[in-house]
């Protein structure tokens, strides 16, 4: 007998609840375990080090066959590229399975090894075939150093393959090649969307809405998923939005002060969620507008050296603050959040601190 039967037996004994309520929790906690990840075994949990180089080994081999790849690769055509993309992939799902009762984070793993190869198989069958259904765009070495059109194609495989994949990878790394090749779509999507006008002005307008559909995504999958798949949309949603947010340039200081409310923002906004991510780059933006008012109201002036001096210091005990008050911090955010705001929320974060 569980534990769970065991207190519900307790329960029913002491009169707190009826028989029938105790059969309905205990069946209610079996359908909840069925459908949460398996536990990692207990070797993995005891040794640190041993996740650290399955991860290590993960990205080694997924950087081999990604952006550390050269131009000799070319040498094997379209559907040489295509065969070796699925046979490692092949390889990479067998290995997976062999290891779904031994490791979940080891099975996981070698299931994102197979989504990476995607890009390289798509590319390597639209070479062989001839068929690019916007552009040529060039080497697949250029794939992770250009902003091109014609990768498109490539990406929304990606993402799809990605998908699929979280269905038999129950780990939160399963989500970076979806996160990180959206990060690239709205980059590439841009030509697409201007004719091929490649105006830099229009891809980081792109860039911020699309960064701010990626948090909107990751705070619907925290809602949904106990596994925390969200991290990885937050991360590159902030990296996208923000990016593309102070890389627009402009000679009004009202539209700095709005930049710099807005990063004020971020920075609430991590705390209502509890993702760094949002205070890390809030907190670049938000000290990035001071350094600007200090720039200009020192510049040419000794006190310059105090006044950036005064600016860390700052940093350093706001960063002092908020770990030493952060329950007290999060609870008066709360407090002053609208309450359809909260109800935004995942449900682990509403009454989180």
């Amino acid at each position: 007998m569980t534990d769970e039967a065991q207190k519900l037996q307790q329960a029913v004994a002491e009169g707190i609840i009826t028989p029938d309520q105790a059969n309905q929790l205990l069946d209610l906690w079996r359908r909840d375990a069925a459908h949460e990840p398996a536990p990692e075994r207990e070797e993995e949990r005891s040794t640190p080090m041993s996740k650290f180089l399955y991860y290590l080994g993960a990205l080694i081999v997924i950087g081999a066959m990604s952006w550390l790849m050269n131009r000799a690769w070319d040498s094997f055509r379209g559907l040489g590229l295509f065969g070796i993309a699925a046979g490692y992939a092949a390889v990479f799902c067998g290995m997976s399975r062999y290891f779904r009762r031994k490791s979940t984070v080891l099975s996981g793993l070698f299931v994102v090894m197979a989504v990476c190869m995607t890009p390289l198989a798509v590319f390597g069958l639209q070479a062989g075939l001839n068929v690019w259904p916007y552009e040529y765009p060039g080497g697949y070495t250029s794939f992770y150093r250009y902003i091109r059109g014609g990768w498109f194609a490539m990406e929304v495989a990606t993402i799809t393959a990605g998908i699929v994949s979280l269905r038999y990878s129950r780990i939160p790394f399963a989500m970076l090649p979806i996160a990180f090749t959206l990060w690239y779509v709205s980059m590439d999507i841009t030509p697409i969307l201007t004719g091929g006008d490649l105006y830099w002005t229009a891809r980081k307008q792109v860039s911020i809405l699309f960064g701010l559909a990626m948090i909107a995504g990751a705070l619907a999958v925290e809602r949904r998923q106990k596994i925390d798949y969200a991290k990885w949309l937050y991360i590159f949603g902030a990296i996208t939005f923000w990016s593309g947010l102070s890389l627009l340039r402009s000679a009004s200081e009202l539209s700095k002060f709005v930049y710099c409310l807005i990063n004020v923002t971020m920075m609430l906004v991590g705390v209502l969620l509890d993702r760094k991510v949002f205070l890390v780059f809030g907190g670049i933006g938000f000290f990035g507008y001071l350094g600007y008012l200090s720039w200009n109201v020192f510049r040419n002036s000794l006190a310059f050296p105090f006044a950036l001096t005064a600016l860390g210091l700052a940093i350093v005990f706001l960063g002092w603050a908020y770990h030493r008050h952060y329950d007290a911090i999060q609870r008066q955010v709360r407090q002053f959040t609208p309450e359809f705001l909260r109800e935004l929320l995942p449900p682990s974060r509403r009454n989180h601190g």
